[in-house]
């Protein structure tokens, strides 16, 4: 790699603006969702087909990053030029300055139970003292040779050099990381551009907004409303920080028009908002034989068995399903806080062999390479992942019509079929249909393949070359 770390690297057709590029996120974890799944994705595009290759910062404190990117760089996840940066990494093994002399020193923090997180290096990684009752009195993150290089307590955050004096002070983990982000800037004269794709993150970067080179960019994954999830529903805690200041940000970035439009209808329109759909990668699979049939009455879910995702709802109508079509079966992949209540209730309605909870399997999406539909039935989602892998393998895709996505992603009778949310009964009629008739299932296999392929790379590359574009232009 040439240049510093997150610069324009070896342009192709897609003409980004030049500068530096940060991608940031609050965790980065091995085997996430669909959030970690697009940030992965999108540097890795970036890097592969615009010659730009972010840096990838996180905030985490998970000890093995190491590992973390071996395990990114052998799944294809990045690309070789990638750079991962992580705040308690580089605080932890960065020199750091001296503290003067006669600076105050960490106090003692004796008299308390000690809970000690061993390093994957053989050393401490970090020691929690506990109280009487129990409760946390300060967390200190150690260096190799054990000394403190931040303590959290309750007056705030503290930064150590390796004698134990104090460095610095922080009120919270916010001003700590907008202290330690300049840190990476490329000292060259070029804007920094900084794609958050965590609200959380987001929300506490704001204050780095007004800074000169800083293009400070939020791309907005998820539904920002809670129940009853219509444009009007009341604003999600966590999201309402980063909307309230949006006019702050150099671009707000939604994945539908309709999020985008609620979201308008809520805090005003504005001219900094766009719209970047999800794209599907087809360069990490391999070719469909057209020709191959599916299996008859093979029905699929691939997701996290937790409340947002109501798999009951699918086990519920799978019960008329098969009173309907007995040979009809569902796989369920993915694991969660709520398979002991599903395998009860598969057990109460009689469904063991029609439903089947396969559990967490790394290669569950292959399975829409052969099943007759998958069943989305969530309560909301972003834009999600797996409808644009289901209809690029050509598997329809029973949904339910909820905000965000799967309107936007499927014909409702041509790619699939769209399903009042919580209608079982409906739910059930679409399965059984498809269960009887191959030929449907056909058709809709070779129309969501054709759908899936508007959903390109390059134009996902083109969209946000606009995206970019126009931050340039409004801060010249």
């Amino acid at each position: 790699m040439t240049g510093a770390p997150g610069t324009t690297e070896h342009p192709t057709r897609f003409d980004f603006p030049a500068g530096q590029y940060l991608a940031v996120t609050a965790r980065l974890a091995l085997d996430t969702g669909g959030q970690t799944a697009m940030f992965l994705l999108r540097s890795r595009v970036f890097a592969a087909r615009a010659g730009i290759a972010p840096t990838l910062v996180s905030f985490d404190d998970q000890p093995d990053y190491p590992h973390i990117r071996r395990q990114l760089l052998a799944r294809g996840l990045v690309a070789p030029s990638t750079v991962v940066v992580n705040l308690h990494e580089w605080l932890r093994n960065e020199p750091p300055e001296l503290a003067a002399d006669d600076a105050e020193t960490l106090p003692e923090t004796t008299g308390s139970t000690v809970q000690h997180v061993p390093h994957p290096d053989g050393t401490r990684h970090l020691t929690t003292h506990l109280d009487a009752d129990g409760e946390r009195v300060v967390t200190d993150h150690l260096r190799a040779d054990g000394s403190v290089y931040l303590r959290q307590g309750p007056d705030g955050i503290v930064l150590a050099d390796r004698c134990n004096r104090v460095l610095r002070r922080f009120p919270g983990t916010g001003a700590l990381r907008r202290w330690w982000l300049p840190k990476l800037f490329d000292q060259r004269r070029v804007p920094v551009f900084v794609l958050s794709d965590s609200r959380f993150a987001t929300r506490q970067l704001l204050g780095l907004s007004g800074h000169k080179r800083v293009r400070l960019i939020h791309v907005v994954h998820n539904i920002h409303v809670q129940e009853p999830y219509t444009w009007d529903s009341p604003v999600h805690p966590t999201h309402l920080p980063v909307l309230e200041a949006a006019d702050r940000l150099a671009a707000l970035v939604t994945l539908t028009e309709r999020q985008r439009d609620d979201i308008a209808a809520r805090f005003g329109p504005s001219s900094t908002t766009h719209v970047v759909p999800n794209p599907i990668d087809t360069t990490t699979t391999s070719p469909i034989d057209p020709g191959k049939p599916r299996e008859p009455m093979r029905f699929v879910m691939v997701g996290r068995l937790e409340r947002q995702k109501r798999t009951m709802d699918a086990v519920r109508a799978f019960a008329t399903v098969v009173t309907r079509e007995p040979g009809a079966t569902l796989d369920v992949y993915g694991d969660g806080s709520r398979r002991a209540e599903l395998e009860q209730e598969i057990e109460c309605l009689g469904l063991g062999a029609a439903v089947r909870l396969r559990g967490h399997v790394p290669r569950a999406k292959d399975e829409l390479r052969s099943a007759t539909a998958m069943l989305l039935t969530s309560r909301f989602e972003g834009y999600p992942l797996v409808v644009l892998e289901a209809l690029d393998a050509g598997c329809p895709v029973i949904a339910y019509d909820i905000a965000y996505g799967p309107r936007e992603q499927i014909t409702d009778g041509v790619s699939g079929f769209l399903v009042p949310p919580g209608d079982t009964d409906a739910l059930a009629d679409r399965v059984v249909r498809l269960a009887r008739d191959p030929q449907l299932v056909a058709r809709m296999s070779e129309a969501g393949r054709v759908s899936a392929a508007g959903h390109s790379v390059d134009a996902y590359l083109e969209q946000w070359q606009g995206v970019l574009r126009d931050v340039v232009a409004r801060r010249v």
